[in-house]
Formats: C-alpha cells, sequence, structure tokens
C-alpha cells in the first residue's frame, strides 16, 4: 500500500502490474472498436486494472477492493465507479494461534 514500486522477494511490484495491464489494454484497445471486451485474470491483477483505469490516487490500495470468485464489474475510467473499499482485517491473536498449532513443532 506505501510503497507500489515494491519488488522484494522477486514479486511483481504493483507499478509493474499497471504498466503491463495499460500496454495490453492499449493493445486490445488499437485492435478492437465499439466492442465489450471481457478481462478475465487472478483478482489482483484485476483489482490493480480497476484501480489504474479509475483514475484512484493510490493503486497500491487495491487489497481493498477485492473481487468475489466469479465476480464480473465494468470497468470505468472514474474513482466513482469503484464499490466500496472493503480493508482487509486482521487475523485475531487466537486464530493465529490456532493456525500455529498445525505447524510442526522440532
Amino acid at each position: 500500500m506505501a510503497n507500489v514500486t515494491n519488488a522484494e522477494y522477486d514479486v511483481e511490484s504493483v507499478a509493474a502490474v499497471a504498466t503491463r495491464i495499460r500496454e495490453t489494454i492499449l493493445s486490445i484497445d488499437s485492435k478492437h472498436s465499439n466492442e465489450h471486451i471481457v478481462l478475465t485474470s487472478h483478482a489482483d491483477v484485476l483489482q490493480i486494472t480497476q484501480l489504474f483505469a479509475s483514475g484512484i490516487e493510490n493503486v497500491g490500495v487495491f487489497s481493498s477492493y477485492r473481487f468475489g470468485n466469479g465476480e464480473i464489474r465494468r470497468m470505468d475510467r472514474t474513482v466513482d465507479s469503484l464499490p466500496e473499499p472493503a480493508p482487509l482485517k486482521r487475523p485475531s491473536e487466537e486464530y493465529l494461534k490456532e493456525l500455529l498449532s498445525f505447524v510442526p513443532q522440532n
């Protein structure tokens, strides 16, 4: 959220995803006109795409605009077109302890 250029641990940065999808959309637009195009991908890429296209100030907040499985959304070029953000919630301490109980202890 704070650094859209972060590429630690060999991950593709949010900025790199936005650049890649921009190039893809420009390529699609150059080959098609007056057609409806459906993009499918993993949720993170779709969320970054929608926020980038909307012109939101910080694309790094993409995780607050999660897609449900199989969800279809119209992509518009305004921030007002975005759904209400639903920020990720931190797991409770009890939940984390339960998860750790499944990790083998040496």
